[in-house]
């Protein structure tokens, strides 16, 4: 298979973004929960064929609206590390397109968590592309007093957006945030700087980010109620 990659050409920009779309896309009526996302050896296949891996994600993440791809195991790896520790009810906040959500909700529902998943409805998704039924529309730092999880999941918060005020809520104990580590290009560099994390060596596996394989990272700060 020729994997296509962006290009300024017009023609050939549409075909990627074609491309793009028939590979991160929602799942269809009757799909297995999380049969629409690539299993692993998928996704490091298309990267092993890309000239500039890159710019070929962020291709994909402007086509998309998706700013985070994972594969399928890495969702099996997120519900079993939450059981472990314990979590009754997560949160997904910025849920952009349900991507993630169509896949997690039913996994976490399986594993018998509550789950919510919101989003504010002002990202690229917008521009005309399916949404998946289970996102909610909401504000993140709103919702919570209401859901009142225990783990909220944030894949790439607003870039300099910081997210103290979700982490500090008194019924927190885990925010597991997705994106480049650090603050900046997701989240606010305060929040590394002030409040406890760790990068999670497991959950930053099987999965990669629209800045690409390098820059991605899965951080775990540590709520208020630990």
């Amino acid at each position: 298979m020729r994997i296509l990659q962006p290009s300024l050409n017009f023609r050939e920009q549409r075909r990627f973004e074609q491309f793009a779309r028939d590979l991160v896309r929602l799942p269809g009526p009757g799909e297995e929960p999380g049969a629409h996302l690539l299993p692993e050896a998928q996704w490091a296949e298309l990267l092993s064929q890309a000239e500039d891996q890159d710019a070929w994600l962020m291709g994909l993440s402007q086509a998309t609206g998706v700013y985070y791809f994972p594969s399928r195991e890495w969702v099996a790896r997120l519900v079993r590390y939450l059981k472990l520790l314990g979590v009754r009810r997560l949160l997904e906040a910025g849920a952009g397109r349900g991507y993630l959500t169509a896949a997690l909700a039913p996994w976490a529902e399986a594993a018998g968590l509550a789950f919510q998943a919101i989003d504010r409805g002002d990202g690229e998704f917008a521009a005309g592309l399916d949404i998946d039924s289970r996102v909610e529309p909401g504000d993140v730092f709103r919702v919570i007093r209401d859901f009142r999880p225990d783990a909220a999941l944030y894949a790439w918060p607003p870039p300099g957006q910081s997210l103290a005020e979700i982490c500090l809520a008194p019924f927190m104990r885990y925010l597991i945030v997705v994106g480049e580590p650090g603050g900046g290009a997701a989240g606010a560099r305060e929040d590394w700087e002030s409040l406890p994390h760790r990068i999670s060596p497991a959950l930053s596996r099987f999965g990669r980010s629209r800045t690409g394989v390098r820059r991605h990272a899965v951080t775990i700060f540590y709520g208020k109620c630990l």
